[in-house]
């Protein structure tokens, strides 16, 4: 894989030209849509590189001096933002070319997503514009970059912080989203990328721009329809085990297909296709932003994990029975504890109401912080164990106790890394908002800590049989690569 020093330029604008910007006043930015609003967030973000406004009916727009074609601005600018009309926008390109500016962003739409004969044409021009003046476009029909770090954002302007997790997508909704989700949850972001069409550049060409890019840990990617497959499977199998590489794919049902061909004119590909696919590359598969974040948060804050036979610790029988029904369902195993465990674990838990197969149902133990560490010690010592979650509203009683919950929380980190521990993952019912507001410092602690929370166990299990696959595949390709031992005496 290469690196492209002159995408960077994209990523990392020292100058950026916004043609299609209008000089109406301030206040009628969102009736005046892309142009002027993209504006807006790169001033509102205190973006400190140049920002040249491009309209030749326009002396001033926003405060900025405008200029009326990008030809005109007294450099050659990083980025170029095109929200004209369709039918202007090969006028913009062939200017662009003359400037020397070959970082395009088209917002504008009206190409191969219509369905119709005018737009497959005007596809067509674009893309011979862009092969004879060797432009790098990002859509058409897309709503560009996000990138904190830089201070840049066409996606409302929003300001998550920066961090390693990057997202590639055909759906600005969705990247929208994502960024929103993401930073609720406290995830910083290195970079994202709605490309909508991707007709010069597509999902391929971001992947291996992001597999060197040093602020990036974490691929996501959201994808309708792919134009290189077999780039694709060998890009995302080379770059999966050094970063791991998250892949929402659209379009799978017959609705679903439908919905990509109009969204974004793709081709969405048949679902065994993509199941050998993730199989044969090991990418993780998720089904929604709120599933990719889950995963990624193990990602930051959990270490490999190979195993996934589970130990959850609750309280109520009853309870313990969906528990374990709801793991299984989710591909992580729920074993019996050994006998000797259960035997040891009679020191600590009452016999009456209280169960200690797996799941426990022992509430006692939730309420008295030397007894939880008595009993997890000896269930980490079992060799039937890989993790712990434990399945609780870390209430501790019937009333919240902020000293009990930041000593809970110490503990569980403790734990979680020390020698006679095992990885710990908490579920919290954050839809509660007395849980919430009383846990309210000790879930940032479990996070940062390396134990990290989820809102309900059915989110738990999916999320942590997604992140064992992951590590077990590596290291079973690890083993294929290292071949067989060699015998005694060879």
């Amino acid at each position: 894989m290469s690196w492209d020093p002159e995408l960077e330029r994209a990523f990392h604008p020292n100058s950026i030209a916004i043609v299609g910007a209008s000089s109406a006043p301030a206040a009628q930015d969102q009736q005046w849509g892309g142009g002027n609003q993209f504006i807006r967030y790169l001033q509102d973000l205190s973006f400190a590189g140049r920002i040249y406004p491009v309209n030749p009916k326009a002396t001033t727009i926003r405060g900025l001096q405008a200029y009326p074609s990008v030809s005109a601005i007294p450099e050659p600018v990083d980025l170029v933002i095109i929200t004209v009309p369709a039918p202007i926008a090969p006028l913009v390109l062939e200017d662009c070319i003359h400037a020397g500016a070959r970082n395009i962003h088209m917002f504008t739409s009206g190409y191969g997503e219509v369905g119709d004969e005018e737009g497959r044409r005007r596809e067509l021009q674009v893309a011979e514009i862009a092969r004879r003046g060797g432009l790098r476009i990002i859509g058409p029909n897309c709503m560009g970059l996000h990138v904190p770090a830089a201070r840049i954002s066409t996606m409302n302007g929003q300001p998550a912080g920066p961090g390693p997790v990057a997202l590639v997508s055909q759906s600005g909704g969705h990247a929208n989203f994502f960024i929103r989700h993401f930073g609720d949850q406290g995830i910083g972001l290195s970079k994202v990328i709605s490309f909508g069409n991707g007709l010069v550049l597509e999902s391929c060409d971001f992947l291996e721009y992001l597999a060197q890019d040093p602020e990036t840990r974490i691929i996501c990617m959201y994808i309708e329809g792919v134009k290189q497959g077999r780039r694709l499977f060998e890009l995302v199998r080379e770059v999966n085990p050094r970063k791991p590489v998250l892949i929402w794919k659209g379009g799978l049902s017959q609705a679903g297909a439908g919905a990509a061909a109009s969204h974004t004119g793709s081709l969405a590909g048949a679902p065994q296709v993509w199941e050998a696919f993730f199989r044969q590359t090991g990418a993780v598969p998720v089904k929604s932003v709120d599933e990719m974040a889950d995963v990624v948060r193990l990602f930051l804050h959990m270490a490999p994990l190979t195993g996934r036979r589970a130990c959850v610790i609750g309280g109520g029988g009853g309870n313990s029975v969906a528990w374990a029904d709801i793991c299984n369902s989710h591909g992580l195993e729920v074993p019996a504890l050994q006998e000797g465990t259960r035997a040891l674990l009679r020191r600590y838990v009452p016999p009456a109401g209280n169960g200690i197969r797996n799941p426990l149902d022992a509430a006692p133990l939730l309420r008295d912080l030397t007894a939880l560490r008595q009993a997890m010690e000896l269930v980490a010592a079992d060799p039937n164990i890989d993790l712990f979650i434990l399945n609780s509203d870390f209430q501790m009683g019937s009333q919240p106790n902020p000293e009990a919950l930041e000593k809970l929380g110490s503990f569980l980190i403790d734990f979680a890394h020390s020698a006679s521990g095992k990885p710990v993952v908490g579920v919290l019912d954050t839809a509660n908002r007395e849980v919430l507001a009383s846990t309210a410092k000790l879930v940032p602690q479990l996070q940062k800590g390396g134990v990290p929370v989820f809102s309900t166990l059915p989110r738990a299990a999916r999320s942590l049989n997604s992140f064992v696959s992951y590590h077990l595949a590596l290291r079973q390709s690890q083993d294929a690569q290292a071949g067989p031992l060699p015998s005694p005496g060879n």
